[in-house]
């Protein structure tokens, strides 16, 4: 459901992630939940793409954050697809700044984490607040790495938008500010589902796995 591309295989031409397109297969793997049939361990073909782009822009003060609910939910920003054909193939990418993301999926559930018992993302806390971070750099604006999947219905994706302390314009004295800005390209599929695939054909799906998957 996330996935980082490294940088050797981060793009195609000079910008844009290797997106899906016509004529791709995909296959969600039997992780999916029961909530979700009309995904959950089946294999589609993709019949048609519809690249959207936006950007999403936050004013914050240094060493503060703001919480951005990707999901069509009350107060969300509505990046999830409201038809069960569709997958929304989400690419990600950050304008330079002194901010970091974290991801959580859902609400308060930490996509990136340790085994040790507390080490876990907390931007309160010196010794955690770079846990499972990404920066600007990791997945620059012009260059999306960081891959998202969102379903009808998926439970909401939250991207915890971190300011450090630090370097930043000063707009109201001693109080630091920072423009956080998260490019997305909404890479909207529409699925047409394969009910007897070829051998050639699950070898060249691409694997599109549920969140629970991620938090081994």
């Amino acid at each position: 459901m996330i996935e980082y591309l490294p940088i050797p295989e981060a793009t195609v031409g000079a910008t844009l992630p290797k997106l899906l397109q016509k004529g791709f297969f995909v296959k969600f793997t039997n992780e999916w939940p029961d909530t979700l049939p009309y995904v959950k361990g089946k294999f589609f073909r993709i019949a048609r793409v519809n690249e959207v782009n936006q950007d999403l822009p936050y004013i914050l003060p240094s060493n503060d954050f703001r919480d951005v609910d990707f999901s069509n939910q009350v107060g969300g920003v509505n990046l999830y697809p409201e038809n069960t054909k569709t997958l929304y193939e989400v690419a990600l990418g950050f304008k330079p700044g002194n901010y970091q993301v974290q991801f959580y999926i859902p609400a308060g559930e930490f996509v990136n984490r340790l085994e040790q018992a507390g080490m876990v993302p907390d931007v309160t806390v010196v010794a955690r607040k770079y846990l499972g971070a990404f920066k600007p750099a990791d997945s620059p604006y012009e260059d999306k790495r960081i891959l998202l999947y969102f379903v009808k219905d998926l439970e909401p994706t939250i991207l915890r938008v971190f300011v450090d302390t630090g370097q930043g314009p000063v707009v109201v004295p001693n109080i630091a500010f920072e423009k956080c800005v998260l490019g997305v390209t909404v890479n909207k599929c529409y699925l047409e589902e394969m009910k007897t695939p070829t051998q050639e054909q699950l070898a060249r799906a691409k694997e599109i796995l549920y969140y629970t998957q991620l938090r081994w």
